[in-house]
C-alpha cells in the first residue's frame, strides 16, 4: 500500500507527537510513506512559519524522518498537474500519480472534494484508520 500524507497531517502529527498513531496504522497495514522534494519543502516552509515555529523543534523534521525511515519512499515527480481548486495542492497529485498511490490522507476540503484521483483515492486519516 502506497500513500501520500498532505502536510497538514505532518503538522499536526508533529505539534501532537502523535507518531506512534500513524506508525502503527502505517505497520499494520504494511504501508509505505510517498515523500518528495516539493511535500519536504512545504513541510519545512510551514514549520518555520513566525506562528508556527514556537510549536516546533529545530530538529522536528529530523526527528519525524527518523520515526518513519523504515515506511519511507521519496518519488521523483515529473508530472505536472492542473487539478485542484486550490492550485497549491497540485504537487500532491502529481507526487500521487508519480508515486502510484493507493491513498492521499488530507483534511483539506479541496483535496477532499475529489475523492479521487487517477488510481489514488482521497480521505481523511480518520478514513484510513478505520479501513
Amino acid at each position: 500500500m502506497r500513500i501520500v500524507i498532505d502536510t497538514n497531517l505532518w503538522i499536526s502529527f508533529i505539534i501532537s507527537k502523535k507518531f506512534s498513531q500513524v506508525d502503527t496504522t502505517l505497520y499494520k497495514k504494511n504501508a509505505r510513506l510517498l515523500f518528495s522534494v516539493e511535500l519536504i519543502e512545504e513541510i519545512e516552509a510551514t514549520i518555520s512559519k513566525p506562528r508556527l515555529k514556537k510549536y516546533f523543534s529545530d530538529n522536528a523534521l529530523d526527528e519525524m524522518f527518523n520515526v518513519f525511515d523504515p515506511f519511507i519512499d521519496f518519488v521523483n515527480v515529473k508530472s505536472k498537474v492542473i487539478v485542484c481548486r486550490d492550485p497549491k495542492d497540485d504537487f500532491l497529485l502529481a507526487l500521487a500519480k508519480d508515486g502510484k498511490a493507493d491513498f492521499l490522507l488530507t483534511g483539506d476540503k479541496d483535496l477532499l472534494s475529489l475523492k479521487k484521483f487517477h488510481h489514488t483515492k482521497i480521505i481523511p486519516f480518520s478514513e484510513f484508520v478505520d479501513l
